[in-house]
């Protein structure tokens, strides 16, 4: 565990926002903004170099304008050294706030992101099906890259923009208040301008900006991925009506947003850029209440406050746009914590010896959101056996395999493994007693190699072999260009449905699990993988308790037990035979697939007519 388990254990006590919560992530890298920080604001101590050597040189020019010969060269000199190394320092100084700056950036990245990922994976998959996957992409993506970027450039700009406007005011009201006052009058304006594009009406944009964001990411993500279908019906982009709807409602609701800040940011630029119409009345003021020979050193300070006035417009500018960055973060941070903050799975850490791995469920009641998917099912399966779930779709099978594995705490009663409730088992302890192969397989962007070790990462190649081979994939794997180091995915290859669950029983193969539940597993195989597919199940469930749901019926007539699962309850429990003989739901369903396998398109057509 990294440290954000320190920090996810501060958010239950007082959650915090915006630059507190940014380094409270930090941690320990904290020191290294600090740091960064200072070496910033010194930074710009040094940027005033110039300033001061240039009204120095101005002044001392402009003293002797009437005789050249009377200038100090040597004095002059001094200030062209001292003006290139107060460039020289500030180089030096930026240089080491950003390195700081960056490589605090990159361990908060790095934190944030495997707390989250650590976090995800101990969360109930109800989260998941019912969140957005484009907003968790968000989240992930965008949200905490936009906090690695502020840290390692954001904060010395925020510094520097910050201190560089204070310290020439102070060093103008030190010199002139009376000039200073016209520099400030214009900044004062100009912030007062710009107030209404942060206004609550302003910010409830920004927050339905995001909103409306993270929706888009999810519809395109959607439309991406049904593009098999758009194409074969011929749609189109506006044809995809929610995908319009949400690209539309993104597009209006930013112009909404930039209309109500048009005129404020209008206002604020002009005001900005806009000192020496402050300055100079003052100046010709003063001008005209000073004896001549006060003329001298009076137009050598309105050029420096000219000067710096203008020098100020730019941190200023950067510091204002740099708010709407500080809003990111904090908009990004509060997403951040929102899924920290979410109920995950308890893990007890307890690690058990499950040596007879039967399963029992007493009395177990789950709902969905309030919508009751099992009520009152008690079944047991003896260690060793095979027992088939079937029933109508919707009927409870997938939730039943689904609890088996954790991924839900029930709502009532219990789940027993080998006489131990598995909500007392530890997490990974449980997930090393339980394999999955799900109906709709899912490959990683990875080699084959790396997809199958996913069974059991600490194996050798040669177990992993043996695992493809007892699968039925090995001859398959061999045929690929780079074998079991090919690709799977874009770059590489694609396999068949049939291809990818045998790939799915070889991680389950060399897991070596003692109970395994099998949702449907050929079921996207043609003929030849569903005979090899087979063939792999004969090696992954010997000596194994499994769980199957099936839908092709015929597969599961020689199985120890067989649950008819209704509408949330078992309906009939039994042998097929016995099943069969009771002339219930179960026997319903055998006819009509008796009846399906018989049907051919010759048949249909000969009905049709």
């Amino acid at each position: 565990m990294t440290d954000i388990s320190v920090y996810e254990k501060q958010i239950k006590k007082k959650r915090k926002t915006g630059i507190p919560r940014l380094l409270e992530i930090a941690g320990t890298k904290s020191a290294l903004l600090v740091f960064a920080a200072i070496f910033a604001a010194l930074a710009v101590a040094a940027q005033m170099t110039p300033f001061v050597t240039i009204y120095l040189l101005v002044r001392e020019l402009i003293t002797h304008i009437n005789n050249p010969a009377e200038i100090d060269t040597a004095f002059v000199w001094h200030l062209g050294w001292l003006t290139l190394g107060g460039v020289a320092l500030y180089g030096l100084l930026t240089y080491l706030g950003n390195m700081l700056s960056h490589i605090a950036a990159y361990n908060v990245l790095y934190e944030i992101r495997i707390g989250l990922t650590e976090k995800l994976s101990r969360m109930p998959m109800g989260y998941f099906t019912s969140t957005a996957n484009g907003k968790i992409k968000k989240v992930l993506q965008e949200d905490v890259e936009r906090i690695e970027i502020f840290v390692a450039h954001h904060i010395v700009d925020i510094v520097q923009a910050a201190f560089l406007p204070l310290l020439s005011l102070a060093v103008l009201f030190y010199i002139d208040w009376r000039l200073a006052v016209g520099v400030v009058i214009p900044l004062l304006l100009a912030t007062v301008a710009q107030r209404k594009m942060y206004s609550p009406k302003g910010m409830q944009y920004y927050a339905e900006w995001q909103e409306k964001l993270a929706t888009m990411n999810a519809t395109i993500i959607e439309y991406v991925r049904g593009m098999p279908v758009v194409k074969i019906f011929n749609q189109t982009v506006s044809a995809f009506k929610r995908f319009s709807r949400d690209v539309y409602a993104y597009r209006d609701l930013t112009l909404q947003w930039f209309k109500l800040s048009r005129r404020p940011f209008s206002a604020f630029l002009t005001l900005l850029s806009s000192s020496a119409v402050f300055i100079i009345p003052i100046a010709i003021l003063l001008v005209s209440r000073v004896p001549r020979e006060g003329y001298v050193p009076l137009v050598s300070t309105v050029f420096l406050f000219l000067y710096i006035a203008m020098g100020i417009s730019v941190p200023f500018y950067k510091l204002i746009n740099m708010s709407s960055y500080l809003i990111q973060i904090k908009t990004g941070l509060s997403s951040i914590d929102d899924i920290l903050e979410k109920p995950e799975i308890r893990d007890t850490q307890n690690v058990m010896d499950i040596k007879e791995a039967g399963i029992e469920f007493r009395n177990v009641s789950f709902s969905y959101d309030e919508i009751k998917a099992l009520e009152d099912v008690s079944f047991s399966v003896s260690p060793g056996s095979v027992t088939a779930l079937v029933g109508p779709s919707g009927g409870g099978k997938t939730t039943i395999a689904n609890l088996i594995g954790r991924f839900w705490d029930v709502g009532s009663g219990e789940i027993l493994v080998g006489d131990t409730n598995i909500s007392e088992l530890g997490v990974n302890c449980l997930n090393n007693t339980v394999s999955t192969v799900f109906q709709d397989v899912f490959l990683f962007f990875d080699t084959i190699e790396e997809n199958i070790r996913m069974g059991n990462c600490q194996t050798d190649f040669a177990e992993v072999q043996a695992a493809a081979e007892a699968a039925q994939i090995h001859d398959f794997i061999l045929t690929l260009p780079q074998g079991y180091q090919t690709l799977i995915g874009e770059g590489g290859v694609y396999l068949s449905g049939g291809e990818q669950q045998r790939v799915a029983l070889a991680r389950v193969i060399l897991k070596n699990s003692p109970i395994v539940i099998l949702d449907e597993a050929t079921a996207y195989a043609d003929p030849e993988n569903e005979s090899k597919i087979q063939k792999a199940l004969s090696v992954v469930l010997k000596n194994k308790t499994v769980i199957v749901i099936a839908h092709r019926l015929y597969t599961i007539t020689e199985v120890d037990q067989i649950l008819v699962v209704n509408e949330g309850r078992i309906e009939e429990k039994g042998t097929h035979r016995e099943l069969l003989e009771e002339q219930g739901l179960y026997r319903r369903m055998w006819d009509i697939h008796a009846e399906a396998r018989k049907w051919n398109l010759d048949q249909e057509r000969e009905v049709s007519k």
